[in-house]
């Protein structure tokens, strides 16, 4: 079976099951971010050890649900209480492990929770948090949540065809040699028009400036993440976070763009709507 054939595949069948759980909202579309993010944490953690660092995965793992159910649940306080006992555990846990550099194997360990479950836990928050304040928008947060997927596929894709015809200038070499400017800016492009047809169908209540704003937001800090997962694959010196996916690689490669997008997109949700 081509790498083609299994990329189409993995996204017939997971695009519906996506769509679905979002769609359904509450515990079910908890299930997916839940799934994303345990996923790529233990892909992230993985990658460490190519460059001789150790993170607690058997802290590092829990934590991290414990930080999408504390988002999820509302128990702020709690979820605050249990993190720092979690984190004091984590300190004393390491004086007992057989393996050198502590500092970075914790601090990696921290980096693995707020770079992968904390930072997705924005989006378990702006799925209800959309529906309260677009109410006379029929499923509001569903749809915001499409589209947002839907333009990072969009801007990706505008990236990699236009980057690969017309790329000649090297965006971040040492970080993704392969990217180029001409790429960047086709899914910056890309990014903008998505929201700008979003707005000409009525799709969502976004004015033409909102519609601006975030799709320069897909456009620039969605690729940023790209960049950043890439940052990390390299210095790990791998090509993919994992084989999960035939045809996408992990996970991580595979949701890194709305794991870095989820928090600054709630971020602007608040400005523009609250």
């Amino acid at each position: 079976m081509g790498e083609l054939t299994k990329r189409i595949l993995v996204a017939t069948l997971g695009i519906p099951l996506i769509l679905l759980l979002t769609y359904l909202g509450n515990w079910y579309f908890f299930i997916l971010i839940l799934i994303i993010a345990v996923t790529a944490q233990w892909e992230f953690y993985r990658l460490q050890k190519n460059k001789n660092i150790y993170p607690q995965i058997s802290t590092g793992m829990p934590l991290g649900i414990l930080v999408l159910l504390g988002i999820h649940t509302g128990y702020w306080f709690f979820t605050g209480l249990a993190v720092v006992i979690s984190c004091m555990v984590m300190l004393l846990y390491e004086m007992f492990r057989n393996f050198k550099n502590a500092s970075s194997n914790i601090g990696v360990t921290v980096l693995g929770v707020i770079y992968i479950p904390f930072f997705l836990s924005a989006l378990l928050y702006l799925r209800g948090y959309t529906d309260s304040l677009l109410k006379n928008t029929s499923h509001a947060g569903f749809k915001f949540i499409t589209v947002m997927l839907a333009t990072i596929w969009i801007c990706d894709t505008f990236a990699y065809s236009f980057g690969s015809k017309l790329g000649r200038h090297k965006l971040f070499e040492k970080v993704s040699p392969k990217k180029s400017m001409e790429g960047a800016i086709a899914g910056l492009i890309g990014a903008i028009l998505t929201y700008g047809a979003v707005k000409l169908s009525g799709i969502l209540p976004l004015t033409w400036t909102a519609s601006l704003i975030f799709g320069s937001l897909v456009g620039i800090v969605g690729q940023s993440g790209d960049l950043v997962e890439s940052w990390f694959k390299r210095e790990a010196g791998v090509k993919d976070s994992s084989a999960l996916l035939p045809g996408h690689g992990g996970m991580l490669d595979r949701f890194d763009s709305l794991i870095f997008l989820s928090p600054a997109m709630l971020i602007l949700v608040y400005f523009l709507f609250a």
